[in-house]
């Protein structure tokens, strides 16, 4: 503490006391628990990212939705004591000293933060493994500060212009930077860090895809975490789909002003082909995004373009060019009943 007060950006000592703090004790109260996991964070929001800080910080991240899970079946007990009065409740502790405000009143809606709890349980060791196997390097502050106060970047990382000054070096950073995002972007605690590196990354070259890419990916990883509160009951968050699917369609469609329709690369095909798997998506999910029928007929329109150009650099992608002029010909024909029920009125 003593250290953290002296030099707070010290990552080694503020982990430190992350882990003695979480050793000391499984019990910590949710306060204490909250605390930690955004202590954990601190060094990512920071620009430090390395295999280790990660780990802990979906330890933290774990331990805190635990004691939320925990807390919340408590508060549900609760509930159901104060209704099954003859019913014997001896054995489970429900006194009202021992319970702590989580904020969520109503039994339905205890239950459903319940199920999202365990859902986001039971998605950090897949994480977890993911950071062990695939990030293979670390990424600090002072390399982006580097990279992004030189601004003269124009990396060939997903087909960049001519390179300038120290290409090697720059290139080495930005793979990092993008490996980073990769992982930041399945926990939603850190998906902020992500579009915030993102967006550093985005500084160096504004004629640059992958940042662009990269803040998509991100926005679409927030989507389908509402996607999880819709269906674990949550009502409210249908009215957030639409904002954050939005984000990552300008995302995309300001990366694709960068590429070329005509004379696609195979450089391009990220920005391409993802641009028409979350067009896909708006359609299979047309009801949550409030679309009309004719934005959600342009939208598909868009995607299906995309990917029209990324065939012709790569045939694998024919199946989800399939799939998108399926889904056009579904709204047509929707169009058309549509169409065909106002003339019989």
């Amino acid at each position: 503490v003593k250290q953290l007060d002296k030099e707070p950006s010290n990552v080694e000592s503020r982990l430190m006391l992350v882990n003695a703090v979480l050793a000391a004790s499984k019990d910590h109260p949710l306060s204490a628990h909250l605390n930690l996991m955004l202590q954990a964070a601190i060094p990512i929001y920071l620009g430090d990212i390395n295999p280790t800080i990660l780990q802990i910080v979906v330890h933290t991240y774990r331990s805190y939705l635990e004691r939320l899970g925990n807390i919340h079946k408590q508060n549900m007990m609760a509930i159901k004591s104060t209704v099954l009065k003859n019913v014997n409740m001896s054995g489970i502790d429900v006194s009202d000293e021992d319970l702590e405000d989580t904020h969520v009143r109503d039994g339905e809606s205890i239950k459903t933060e319940i199920q999202i709890a365990e859902s986001l349980i039971e998605n950090c060791e897949p994480v977890i493994q993911s950071i062990k196997t695939k990030m293979t390097s670390s990424l600090s502050h002072e390399e982006i500060e580097e990279l992004t106060a030189e601004g003269k970047a124009s990396s060939s990382f997903f087909g960049g212009g001519e390179e300038k000054v120290n290409p090697n070096k720059q290139n080495m950073i930005i793979g990092k930077a993008v490996q980073a995002i990769e992982m930041l972007k399945q926990i939603p605690l850190l998906q902020g860090a992500g579009l915030d590196l993102a967006k550093q990354l985005g500084r160096i070259d504004s004629k640059l895809t992958y940042p662009l890419v990269m803040e998509g990916r991100i926005q679409m990883q927030a989507l389908k975490y509402q996607l999880l509160r819709i269906e674990s009951g949550d009502r409210t968050a249908r009215e957030n789909m639409a904002p954050v699917y939005n984000l990552a369609i300008v995302a995309y469609r300001k990366a694709l002003k960068l590429t070329s329709k005509s004379t696609p690369k195979k450089a391009d095909l990220p920005v391409l082909t993802e641009f028409g798997n979350i067009t896909h998506y708006g359609y299979i999910h047309r009801d949550l995004m409030r679309f009309t029928e004719e934005g959600v007929k342009t939208l598909v329109k868009l995607g299906k373009d995309s990917v029209d150009a990324a065939v012709t650099v790569d045939d694998s992608f024919v199946p989800l060019q399939k799939r998108l002029e399926s889904s056009l010909t579904q709204l047509g024909e929707h169009e058309n009943v549509s169409s065909d029920r106002i003339k019989f009125r």
